[in-house]
């Protein structure tokens, strides 16, 4: 029974790098991997009292201990492409292993490296959590990994007060027929698996939004496709949004002919380079969406016709501004646009039929322009 838990981290930092070998982007499921491999292998070391030199023991598993937490701290930091600032984990860290040194080498005391090692270990997945406080106001994904975090961070505080009092510093070889290193064992392995299951069911959450996100991604851009856009659309109409909403369509002047004069690899770059622009002048809660060739439309939340169309001139103007690899130095790309209001219970694809009469409308007054409803007719130009 000794070696359940060891043998339970083991197991899973096994899982995780399985996981990674499928999901090599995933580069925080290699660091939960070492980070469950560095702690089974400090259970195993004491279980075993191995290395056999009890000092030596002592810091290498302590040592490994808090690498672990360390590189658990950095996967999950990871996992939402930041890093974690390694100033005050770092100094944690050496200062746990400096107590413990002193605690056994200077003035030697079991209970007191025992209350070094847990509560420093605390500390550093409570700095883990802190960082990664973010998380709270992600999705339920997110969520449920910062309480996880914070909740086996504070366990240490309860566990250690209510059973390290049963024992007094004597012969070390005695301290695992404590109570202490009992519920410590069953600590780790409970704590262990259920983090590493939240882990896994974390991981299975991330790589089916992922894969959701391609199907209904376009490629090229990686703005939403025509898939995309009604269902977000959808999902937002159903969430019974009251706030106006305008619908901006935007089509790029002349597209075929920067196709045909440099080739569909310089319109790619076009494309690309267009979709950033967009992307940049957007917020989180708009729609952006790619819904053809050279076609483009943006769900403007909050917004009137009105405020949209200084959206839509800024956005042109930007276009216009914009250098495009591949292309001459003094080749300007220009785009047309129309806009209106995106009415309550109304359907997309018939405002955006609206949007594209005055799109139209637009293209024939001469392109390198926008079109809004209520400011110019669709059929101005016809």
């Amino acid at each position: 029974m000794k070696f359940v838990a060891p043998a339970l981290l083991l197991l899973f930092s096994l899982n995780f790098l399985g996981a990674w070998t499928l999901e090599r982007t995933r580069r925080y499921l290699l660091l939960f991997a070492i980070a469950y491999f560095c702690i089974g292998l400090a259970a195993l070391g004491q279980i075993t009292f191995w290395p056999r030199d009890i000092g030596f023991n002592t810091m290498t598993t302590a040592t490994l201990y808090c690498l672990g937490v360390l590189l658990f701290g950095e996967g999950v930091l990871q996992r939402s492409g930041r890093h974690l600032a390694l100033p005050v984990p770092l100094s944690v860290a050496g200062l746990v292993l400096a107590g413990i040194v002193y605690f056994f080498y200077v003035d030697r005391s079991l209970t007191v490296r025992a209350y070094i090692l847990n509560f420093g270990l605390a500390s550093l997945l409570l700095i883990t959590a802190w960082q990664a406080r973010f998380l709270r106001f992600g999705h339920g994904t997110d969520r449920a990994l910062f309480w996880l975090i914070v909740v086996v961070g504070l366990h240490f505080f309860p566990r250690t007060f209510l059973t390290i009092s049963v024992f007094s510093d004597g012969d070390p070889a005695a301290f695992s027929a404590t109570t202490f290193w009992t519920w410590v064992q069953i600590a780790l392995s409970l704590i262990g698996a259920i983090t590493a299951l939240g882990l896994m069911a974390i991981t299975a959450v991330d790589v089916i939004t992922a894969l959701r996100g391609e199907r209904d991604s376009d490629p090229l851009t990686g703005l939403l496709n025509r898939r995309g856009l009604e269902l977000r659309s959808h999902d937002r109409r159903k969430a019974r949004d009251g706030s106006i909403s305008s619908v901006v369509v935007c089509d790029i002047d002349n597209f075929k002919m920067i196709n045909d004069t440099y080739g569909h690899g310089v319109g790619d770059e076009v494309l690309e380079g267009f979709a950033r622009i967009i992307r940049n002048v957007t917020r989180t809660e708009d729609l952006v969406a790619r819904i053809g060739g050279e076609e483009f439309v943006v769900v403007l939340k909050g917004t009137s016709p009105a405020n949209a169309y200084q959206f839509a001139e800024r956005l042109r103007l930007d276009i216009q501004r914009a250098r495009f690899p591949g292309l001459p130095q003094q080749q300007v790309v220009t785009c047309s646009f129309g806009v209106v209001e995106f009415r309550k219970d109304a359907d997309l694809w018939e405002t955006v039929e609206r949007a594209d009469e005055y799109l139209y409308a637009a293209k024939k007054a001469g392109r390198n322009r926008t079109f809004a409803e209520g400011l110019q007719r669709a059929s101005a130009s016809r």
